[in-house]
């Protein structure tokens, strides 16, 4: 009896059990695109809380629809990077702007007290006045006018970070400007002729005209009564100018006979066979007469070894690298890889670059000097040539045409404002500042 009263109970409690297994766990979703009804107009998007609610069902046929869609996706998008002709008119306001004041934190009794009378009372806040941007030195009565001209086939990349330094300079001033582009494409005479014919046309005050000797030329023989500034040359590059035409190139000259300190008596030099290195090399055989090597390095895939390996002559010499960024710092790191102690590598502002820091090691470069002659410049200046992506800090074509346009600026107020770079200009030349830096472990030192 009591076995079976024993069985009864372990059934009956079995019973009571169940064997189904739960449900798995739904997370709950906000909208999300699978759950959406999307209005015909509005692509692959999602809302969440707190966004606006989504578009309302439209009326639109859904055979028009697709016809919409499928027209819309086989057309073909093309996109053209050419700089045309654009006029870019600025217009500095000064608006009053304000802010609103934070509230101030509630106990738990008066957030119970307060939640009672929501629906009857809404606290007020009080605007505070935000602080109001500098008043601009002119207004849209006396605007400064610039053209700027740009041969985008010649001079590459600089055609679009030269007119972006130039606006960003401007804002920085918070002057009222009128801004215009005017692409030649090339530098041939025609081309550049009917550019100048345009500009003086448009009544601009100045021209910046990141141009290369051929082009400097052309603007020297066209241009008589309008001031031009000329950021990628240095005056000793043209043959002849009128005193309108002011160049801000770097002094290669004042940076080799800087570097020329640092070096013994057995000089070598490598080059990549363009115009510059070959300048390079004759300012280099100027301030020295024991040049004993010359190499041509036409490219960064050249067998390095075969170049270094045993080559004995290069240890305890000068070498000067007048050759791009990531050549100079495959020669400079394939010397050490082949046992090669240099005395000194020397080399001018073409690689002074931070990625050197990172395409070589310290040991490779801890007999390197580098000639720089950009200075510091104001951080809020840099910061809005870095909202347009590149820097005024180690590129020379863009600080020099900030140079430029500091000094235009102060040509159009009459010298009443003080200039934000202190570079001089001298014989129709911007005079620079070279130093000396080495590039240490994480950054550029200046050496004593």
């Amino acid at each position: 009896m009591r076995f079976w009263l024993t069985l009864s109970l372990s059934l009956f409690i079995f019973a009571g059990c169940t064997t189904q297994a739960p449900e798995p766990y739904t997370p709950s979703t906000y909208n999300v695109s699978t759950s959406m009804k999307k209005a015909p107009n509005q692509k692959n998007t999602s809302t969440y809380p707190g966004s606006e609610k989504p578009l309302a069902k439209a009326t639109t046929p859904s055979s028009s629809l697709k016809n919409t869609e499928t027209q819309s996706s086989s057309a073909p998008v093309t996109i053209d990077n050419t700089i045309t002709s654009t006029t870019i008119a600025m217009a500095t306001p000064t608006p009053s702007t304000t802010v609103e004041q934070p509230k101030q934190p509630i106990s738990t009794e008066e957030a119970t007290s307060s939640s009672q009378e929501t629906d009857t009372s809404v606290s007020t806040l009080v605007p505070v006045p935000a602080a109001s941007m500098p008043k601009p030195l002119n207004d849209d009565s006396t605007i400064i006018k610039i053209a700027v001209l740009v041969p985008q086939k010649t001079i590459k990349k600089y055609a679009i970070t030269s007119v972006n330094s130039v606006i960003a300079y401007l804002l920085y001033k918070n002057y009222y400007f009128d801004l215009n582009v005017f692409n030649t494409g090339d530098e041939r005479e025609d081309s550049i002729a009917k550019a100048l014919s345009d500009i003086k046309a448009g009544g601009y005050h100045y021209i910046i005209a990141p141009v290369t000797a051929d082009g400097a030329q052309i603007i020297a023989n066209n241009v008589q009564d309008t001031l031009v500034f000329i950021p990628t040359l240095n005056r000793s590059n043209v043959r002849s100018a009128g005193s309108n035409i002011i160049f801000g190139g770097i002094d290669y000259d004042q940076q080799i006979a800087l570097l020329a300190t640092k070096a013994n008596d057995r000089v070598g030099t490598f080059e990549d066979g363009s115009s510059l290195s070959y300048q390079l090399n004759g300012l280099i055989k100027k301030n020295s007469n024991h040049v004993f090597y010359e190499k041509r390095v036409e490219n960064s895939k050249m067998n390095y070894k075969q170049l270094f390996k045993g080559n004995s002559s290069l240890n305890n010499a000068s070498l000067y690298l007048n050759t791009p960024l990531v050549t100079s710092s495959l020669i400079a790191s394939q010397l050490r890889a082949n046992g090669i102690n240099p005395y000194m590598l020397l080399s001018t502002q073409i690689n002074y670059n931070p990625l050197l820091l990172s395409l070589t090691q310290y040991e490779d470069r801890d007999q390197m000097y580098i000639a720089n002659s950009i200075q510091k410049a104001p951080p809020s200046l840099e910061e809005i040539n870095a909202l347009f992506g590149h820097d005024i800090v180690y590129d020379w074509v863009n600080y020099s045409t900030s140079v430029g346009a500091d000094y235009l600026c102060q040509q159009f107020f009459d010298g009443k404002i003080s200039r934000t770079f202190k570079e001089n200009i001298s014989g129709n030349q911007v005079v620079y500042n070279t130093s000396l830096y080495q590039p240490g472990r994480n950054e550029f030192i200046r050496a004593n």
